[in-house]
């Protein structure tokens, strides 16, 4: 079976340099770019906007990092996904930063602008091993302004919805944005923070493999049963 296409979703403010090292390791690998939002578009919409701009119209690998992930979770429910992985992401509520934890609790008493102040004190830390990173943060654009600002309303209003796929998640035990105590990970790498997909690469793309080695047994494990059910027909 060839590999199968992956589609990946970077963060709020990211694009695909933090997959670069994915990028190289994985040919069928194209990490997604962010579509202009409305801004009263809820999570479950853009999702499904998103996976038609990126559906290979056929089985797929899909997944995201931080905010990504919670995109690429919602955008399983449109694709033909094998599965989704999460990276230094959330599958619930439960497991977002504080301070969007205690935002959703409180509502609209909170406006997106102290929100995304209080995120960044807590992601100064995550990502100092990228020193430009706050530097780039200074220079957002006016879309990606609006993105952020839609993105924190829009997670403020999410509701998860039952997995469409197997979910694998991998974590950071040092991530300061998702906590990794609050992550129910299947593999959390010691030493590491927010921005895993960069700093542990060689980790990271170990365990895309065993998710596409999991999705092409399960491939074959159904076609093996529908060989042998035609052959008792």
């Amino acid at each position: 079976m060839d590999q199968l296409p992956i589609i990946f979703f970077p963060g709020i403010n990211g694009d695909a340099r933090i997959f670069a090292e994915q990028v190289k390791a994985f040919p069928t690998l194209r990490v997604a770019h962010w579509l202009p939002p409305t801004s009263s578009e809820s999570m479950a919409a853009y999702a499904q906007r998103m996976a038609r701009a990126v559906d290979p119209g056929g089985p797929c690998l899909i997944g995201g990092a931080s905010f990504g992930g919670i995109v690429a979770l919602q955008a399983s429910r449109h694709l033909q996904a094998q599965a989704c992985l999460l990276f230094a992401s959330s599958r619930d509520a439960h497991g977002l930063p504080t301070s969007l934890r205690m935002a959703r609790h409180l509502g609209k008493l909170i406006n997106t602008d102290a929100i995304w102040k209080w995120t960044m004190l807590w992601q100064d830390a995550a990502i100092a091993t990228i020193p430009s990173a706050r530097q780039r943060r200074k220079r957002l654009s006016t879309a990606q302004q609006h993105f952020r600002d839609w993105a924190l309303s829009a997670l403020l209003g999410w509701k998860p919805a039952p997995a469409a796929c197997p979910i694998m998640q991998i974590h950071g035990s040092k991530d300061n944005v998702f906590a990794a105590r609050r992550s129910k990970a299947d593999s959390i790498i010691t030493g590491a923070g927010h921005v895993l997909t960069r700093t542990h690469s060689e980790e990271v793309n170990q365990f895309i493999i065993k998710t596409l080695e999991h999705c092409n047994a399960s491939e074959t494990d159904i076609t093996s049963r529908q060989a042998n059910r035609y052959h008792h027909e």
